[in-house]
């Protein structure tokens, strides 16, 4: 049986060799002229390199970046952070937000069929600043940015990413307002035939709504919590009680942990490595067991971004398909 891969930032990866994975965060933002002044940046290269290094002394070993083109992403220094740290990183294709760009952006002119080809050709041809490397690099999943509603969220784009999806098996990763509209986004999704075996949630633990949690977790979706470090979230009111029922109700296998560090202060605390010395140790104090630590840690995460080498295509689209997590 062909082994399953991850694609990082400095080539595919056995699965098996991931580990503890941080399955949402933001490792460099560059600005962005004409953004919203508020967008965050997140550049100070010694700084992250710095907190990277302390998170693979912690048993860190992968962290997902989730900032995609125009809006700050640069794969090359992603590439710098990642072989100096020796923490794997996993960069992304796809978009984010309207308000991370500038005005004129082209990407919010775009149709769909436009948008796919520009996923696709990232997915093909490289992440597009480094294809002057000698060794261009390659997303390892498709990151996209809901908006509020459904009906306020670009449905273009969505329709690219799930062309993509569907082209090169990459898994979609979604950012929600505060979990806002998630069942009706599932529901958009699986018109375009994406699997729901190949959709993150991201930021649900803002909604701890843990009926429908349950249901997006039976149905397939996998949910990305990140609120433990963010005080106006009250993480000891919402997240660790509804991360706590979920695991009684056998759910830990569609729950991946984060931290979204998209901002230099949590950088410099609470950093990186508290993943692993604050959430870690905390699942194993509270006696969660050792399966379900390893899965919310790492195992989840690199189940859904993890692919399978093809053999029957001399040129596929992507060298990679999804593993089957059914």
């Amino acid at each position: 049986m062909s082994q399953s891969i991850v694609q990082t930032v400095t080539g595919p990866v056995p699965a098996q060799d991931i580990g503890i994975a941080d399955a949402h965060s933001h490792l460099w933002i560059d600005a962005v002229a004409g953004a919203d002044p508020a967008a965050p940046q997140l550049n100070d290269e010694a700084l992250l390199l710095d907190g990277l290094k302390a998170y693979s002394l912690a048993g860190g070993q992968a962290i997902v970046d989730c900032q995609p083109a125009g809006c700050g992403r640069d794969a090359n220094h992603l590439y710098r952070l990642s072989t100096a740290s020796g923490v794997k990183i996993i960069a992304c294709t796809g978009f984010h937000r309207r308000r991370y760009y500038g005005p004129q952006h082209p990407l919010w002119q775009m149709a769909a069929g436009e948008a796919s080809d520009f996923f696709r050709s990232e997915a093909e041809e490289g992440l597009v600043e480094t294809r002057a490397r000698p060794g261009v690099i390659r997303p390892g999943f498709i990151k996209i940015a809901a908006e509020r509603t459904l009906v306020e969220s670009p449905t273009a784009l969505f329709e690219a990413a799930a062309a993509v999806n569907k082209l090169t098996g990459l898994a979609i990763e979604m950012h929600t307002e505060r979990g806002a509209d998630a069942e009706f986004f599932l529901a958009f999704f699986a018109e375009q035939g994406v699997l729901p075996e190949r959709l993150i949630f991201c930021h649900m633990d803002k909604r701890p709504d843990f009926g429908l949690h349950t249901e997006l977790a039976q149905a397939g979706v996998m949910l990305e919590y990140d609120t433990f470090f963010r005080p106006k979230y009250e993480p000891e009111r919402h997240v660790w009680p509804l991360l706590r029922q979920m695991i009684a109700a056998g759910l830990a296998s569609s729950v991946a942990l984060a931290t979204d560090m998209a901002e230099s202060a949590l950088w410099r605390r609470p950093g990186p490595a508290a993943f692993i010395t604050t959430i870690g140790q905390r699942l194993e104090k509270e006696g969660i067991d050792l399966d379900s630590r390893a899965k919310l840690l790492g195992g989840n995460i690199t189940g859904r971004l993890a692919l399978k080498p093809q053999h029957n295509d001399p040129n596929p689209v992507n060298p990679v398909d999804p593993v089957d997590n059914s």
